[in-house]
């Protein structure tokens, strides 16, 4: 029984993190794209490709910037929101929609909190599995846990994946690779690992085959009823001083902020004196750190874009972040203990990395929970708002708001009058801030908030 207690203690705090999550609003991607393709597969049954705008889509209305083409990523494997669809079919009636996508995310949380218990164990002995609530509890992770992203299933299914290739269990990893793949294209880069633990052992495993195989069926499937490529990179950058400075920034993300850095002077201090590192466990774990940053690194980070932010997808990085810090908390694992402070601190903080880098993303959602009953009418919101606030669904109302109006970086400022809605974090103003804006109210979220402004005479 005293072996199980680590694991009992991870699967208690990811079930806690959802929980705490459960009135959360829809937020991010999985407002524009996942949960309203998992409306459709609930209300109309399992499809490879969906062709049209779901019912919550409220076609009567008009639609975000996000549809007005239609919903895209077609091309991302269905797995994940077949998977959100089959829970919202069966709870349909008996919770909110927001609250039964929590539901659907809560067995992948504890796959996640399980799963990384198991990989401290093998990577650091009993010690070690204590410290698994640690990686649970990264701003990052942990706002994961209460959102329907596609890379949620990654975290659990990853760090079960990485365990059998540890345990040379080939079946195992199989069945986890192919799962993650099915569930999103980078579940592809488990392959690496795999091949270095054929090469390191010197055996001949085609275990490695497993997510390349489910990735190709799935691109020959959507392409067969499509005719174009499956889901690309969102961008590759200009120059290699671009690449490098994406590297740097990716490196920071992953490894040093939000008082990640804190690990790595007791990592060094453990190996100076002395503590002993699994070799084979090493070189499975960094091939798939390595491959996971470098990959985000190259195609999907922002070097030589013009842009008035530096938000990004943090939740890209979070396999390579896990398992880089389950070789560290193994290596040392009372690096746990300021890592948990400095989640703490920093966990609801604004970060310059964008809204799934913390819980303040989530917390804007909560704010706009408690400002939609007192908004006045034709007010002025962005689109994340504007579809919260239009949608039932989000979990923000209950009944749609048909009475606001949407504004975009562009919108010109001669257009509007009356009130204008702005968040801590979310749409930028724009040229909005030409004009002349007076607070009238603002609710709060932990550190996050949402302002109603009047728009005063010109």
């Amino acid at each position: 029984m005293r072996r199980h207690l680590p694991a009992l203690l991870a699967a208690a705090v990811a079930t806690a993190i959802v929980a705490a999550g459960w009135n959360a609003p829809l937020v991010e991607d999985s407002l524009f794209w996942w949960v309203p393709k998992a409306l459709w597969i609930a209300e109309h049954g399992p499809a490879w490709v969906l062709a049209e705008l779901p019912a919550a889509a409220r076609p009567d209305t008009p639609l975000p910037p996000q549809w007005q083409g239609g919903l895209p990523d077609y091309g991302h494997p269905p797995l994940w929101y077949h998977w959100v669809g089959g829970v919202l079919a069966l709870t349909q009636g008996g919770l909110p929609v927001h609250q039964g996508v929590h539901l659907a995310g809560w067995p992948l949380a504890l796959l996640a909190g399980l799963g990384l218990t198991a990989l401290l164990r093998r990577l650091g002995g009993e010690r070690a599995a204590w410290a698994a609530p640690a990686l649970l509890l990264l701003p990052p992770v942990a706002t994961q846990l209460q959102r329907a992203d596609t890379d949620l299933p990654l975290l659990g299914l990853v760090a079960w994946a990485l365990v059998a290739l540890l345990d040379r269990r080939d079946g195992l990893f199989v069945v986890c690779a192919a799962l993650a793949t099915a569930c999103k294209e980078p579940g592809v880069l488990l392959a690496a690992p795999a091949l270095v633990a054929a090469v390191h052992d010197r055996r001949a495993s085609p275990a490695f085959l497993a997510p390349l195989v489910v990735l190709g069926a799935w691109a020959w499937i959507h392409h067969s009823q499509t005719g174009w490529a499956l889901a690309g990179t969102e961008h590759l950058p200009d120059s290699p001083g671009d690449w490098l400075a994406d590297v740097a920034t990716v490196l920071w993300i992953a490894l040093g902020d939000q008082g990640r850095w804190l690990v790595w002077p007791l990592v060094a201090w453990a190996l100076w004196r002395g503590k002993p590192l699994r070799r084979r466990a090493l070189w499975i774990l960094g091939a798939h750190t390595a491959t996971q940053l470098g990959f985000f690194a190259t195609l999907n980070f922002l070097g030589g874009m013009d842009r008035i932010d530096r938000h990004t997808h943090v939740r890209y990085l979070l396999p390579g972040m896990t398992s880089a810090h389950a070789v560290a908390l193994a290596t040392a694992p009372l690096a746990g203990v300021p890592l948990v402070a400095a989640s703490w601190l920093t966990g609801r903080r604004i970060s310059p990395h964008g809204p799934e880098a913390s819980h303040h993303g989530v917390d804007v959602g909560r704010a706009l929970q408690r400002a939609a009953p007192e908004l006045p009418r034709g007010a002025w919101v962005g689109s994340y708002a504007w579809t919260q606030l239009t949608r039932p669904y989000a979990g923000v109302v209950e009944v749609p708001r048909d009475d606001l109006q949407l504004y975009a970086f562009g919108t010109d400022p001669a257009r509007v009058s009356g009130h204008v809605v702005h968040a801590s974090a979310g749409e930028p103003l724009g040229r909005l801030q030409e004009l002349t804006l007076q607070p009238v109210q603002t609710w709060s979220a932990g550190q996050a908030q949402v302002t109603l402004y009047r728009v005063a005479s010109q």
